[in-house]
């Protein structure tokens, strides 16, 4: 007889290979004899229900296994007793952990990449899927990893409002000749890139006077560094609260000094610069003067 075990792609003879869950199917070729009957065992145990050349059986824990069968003809005369170990691994599990589940743009984020679990043979690998939103750019692009190194990723967002990214990490186990045997549950991370940087005060130069008295030097209200966020909105208010100003998204005319066409006098005006971006506007007042 040939003790053999029957895979999806074909069948191999003994030892085997599997991994936790799997249920495999296994088969010895019998002799000549049509009415034999068979036992089979799993490290000494018999296993009842089975008494045929097949044996059908669910691996369900991590281990070295000896697996065993023997043919007993109608006349009652026992054949040679054939057997086989049954190398069986742990599902292929990752742990991902993430610095940050919201950055701005420019920003990097690192993932850390875990296999919790010894393997008894094979290899341990994973397949990562990225999958950004348009406006998201510099995120790895998909592959297979061998090793459970750290991913760092330096994110920028070209668009006008937060977009995100999904990062898909599927754990693998293959042969040492590469061929894949197990794979386990796929852990899934979302991350949201924001535009403009998070500390966008930082970066700006703000002043707190112009003079729009059209002698071209200093007519308008021109803060540096503010066209690095398309998001940004600027609000202007007399000393009495009300609002007698706002730009569009971006800044892109600077403020001349002027309300709904007329000239504003000389005074102290209280500014409000929004920048989108999840974090307390930045107030202040800036002065007219002629």
């Amino acid at each position: 007889m040939q003790f053999i075990s029957f895979r999806s792609a074909g069948q191999m003879t003994m030892p085997d290979h599997a991994c936790t869950g799997r249920t495999k199917h296994y088969c010895v070729i019998p002799g000549p004899g049509t009415s034999s009957t068979y036992t089979w065992w799993i490290d000494g145990n018999v296993i009842p229900g089975f008494n045929t050349s097949e044996f059908i059986y669910t691996w369900n824990s991590s281990k070295t296994y000896l697996l065993e069968v023997q043919e007993r003809s109608a006349d009652g005369c026992h054949g040679p007793k054939l057997s086989g170990q049954v190398f069986v691994n742990p599902q292929p599990e990752i742990q991902i952990s993430a610095s940050d589940s919201v950055i701005h743009d420019g920003e990097s984020v690192t993932f850390s990449v875990q296999n919790p679990a010894g393997l008894i043979w094979g290899k341990w690998v994973y397949s990562l899927i990225v999958e950004p939103e348009p406006g998201i750019i510099g995120n790895t692009i998909n592959g297979t990893y061998t090793i459970p190194t750290d991913l760092i990723e330096t994110l920028y967002n070209n668009d006008t409002t937060a977009h995100k990214l999904d990062y898909r990490f599927i754990p693998r186990i293959v042969t040492d000749d590469g061929v894949q045997a197990c794979e386990g549950k796929e852990v899934k991370i979302t991350l949201w890139v924001h535009p403009g940087f998070r500390y966008m005060e930082d970066f700006l130069e703000i002043p707190d006077a112009f003079s729009p008295n059209r002698d071209g030097i200093n007519d308008t209200w021109n803060i540096k560094g503010i066209h690095l966020n398309l998001s940004s909105v600027i609000t202007i208010y007399n000393r009495w609260g009300q609002m007698i100003w706002q730009s569009e998204r971006g800044y892109p005319v600077p403020w001349d000094g002027t309300s709904r066409g007329k000239e504003l006098p000389v005074d102290s005006y209280h500014y409000v610069i929004d920048l989108h971006n999840g974090l307390k506007p930045i107030a202040g007042d800036v002065t007219i003067v002629k």
